[in-house]
């Protein structure tokens, strides 16, 4: 108060650009939401390892990934070099943008194809983590989407052994599935999942959906054809994604595992590695994907929709095809410890990871 009773008049505020009153109503939300970046980066940093690792480090029992960072640019020089070398003018800025609509339909070829895992290690929980990392690579991308050949119901025609060994490598991958996908909010969508089957409980209690999903990864469990003359079964078609790519692992074929509708347009990349995760680094899964969105790319306009500009181009396709037998090596890497070979409408290409 001053002498003459009067409030002192409180002083205007500051006209600087860019300063706000203290009490301004736009300064707690957005500190507010600064806090929830960080906390939310460091949960998911949980999840990360030195992207300079070569194999990615378990910790107590835990699955450390490649950080997001070390897997995009893992992609981005090996896919300047496949453009380079195909001579495709299309650079990783738009290989990105890309990969946001690949939706990848991944066949594993299972846990006996392979002798990479260590003495020390389990070769179950090993093929679950490559799933894992899987998505891990596909999400940290850009993509939205996948889908994932878990298991067949033929495997149970093998014999009560067979499915108790495959119901056992299943349950071993809830809990590294579990953790991730609470931590990054991923969807998990299991497909073939119906009252009776053996870890229907375990399986409902562990992938509650996330509010709002950042990922969708699609699991087929006791897939088979048959389930499509069924009506329960063409509407689970609705469910799942157009297909751009299957990727099939040491098996070259595509028999069993076939998703009608689904897969009309889809191209084709065979893998010939075995999918267990040691058998496996953030390099290369990068790879796998930008070999993947090569394919797309290569046959995007074929499958069931091509119309040819003219019989020049029909021309030169039989001449490169046909003639030369055109066949294109293209090496990402010195040392080279993955295969992977792509169609084309003009012939063959083996890349090598």
């Amino acid at each position: 108060m001053t002498a003459s009773g009067t409030s002192k008049a409180k002083p205007a505020p500051s006209e600087e650009p860019g300063l706000e009153p203290p009490d301004s109503i736009d300064a707690d939300p957005v500190g507010h939401r600064l806090q929830e970046d960080l906390f939310q980066s460091l949960v998911e940093s949980a999840d990360y390892t030195d992207g300079r690792t070569p194999l990615p480090a378990r910790s107590g029992g835990a699955l450390q990934l490649a950080t997001p960072e070390a897997i995009r640019k893992a992609f981005a020089e090996q896919w300047n070099v496949l453009s380079h070398s195909l001579g495709l003018g299309v650079d990783s800025d738009k290989a990105f943008q890309g990969v946001r609509d690949l939706v990848m339909y991944d066949i594993p070829d299972g846990t006996r194809s392979t002798l990479s895992v260590p003495v020390t290690g389990d070769v179950d929980a090993d093929a679950g983590l490559y799933c894992l990392a899987l998505v891990h690579t596909l999400a940290s991308l850009g993509a939205r989407t996948n889908v994932i050949m878990t298991h067949t119901v033929y495997n149970r025609e093998r014999g009560p052994e067979e499915t108790k060994r495959f119901l056992e490598i299943l349950l071993k991958g809830i809990d590294p599935f579990r953790e991730y996908a609470r931590r990054h909010g991923l969807a998990i969508h299991l497909e073939g999942i119906r009252e009776g089957y053996e870890l229907e409980q375990e399986f409902n209690r562990a992938f509650p959906m996330p509010s709002h999903p950042k990922f969708d990864a699609h699991f087929l469990m006791d897939y088979e054809e048959e389930w499509f003359l069924s009506p329960e079964g063409r509407a689970l078609l609705e469910a799942l994604p157009p297909i751009d790519v299957v990727v099939r692992h040491t098996k070259l074929g595509i028999s069993g595992g076939w998703i009608p509708t689904r897969m009309r347009k889809a191209a084709y990349v065979y893998s010939q590695n075995g999918t267990v995760h040691s058998n496996w680094n953030f390099n290369e899964y990068a790879a796998m994907v930008a070999v993947t969105y090569l394919a797309k790319l290569l046959n995007e306009g074929e499958a069931l929709s091509k119309t040819y500009a003219s019989i020049d181009e029909i021309k030169a396709r039989y001449r490169d095809r046909e003639i030369r037998l055109r066949q294109k090596i293209v090496r990402l890497s010195p040392k080279p410890r993955k295969l992977f070979v792509v169609g084309s409408p003009v012939g063959l290409i083996q890349v090598y990871a």
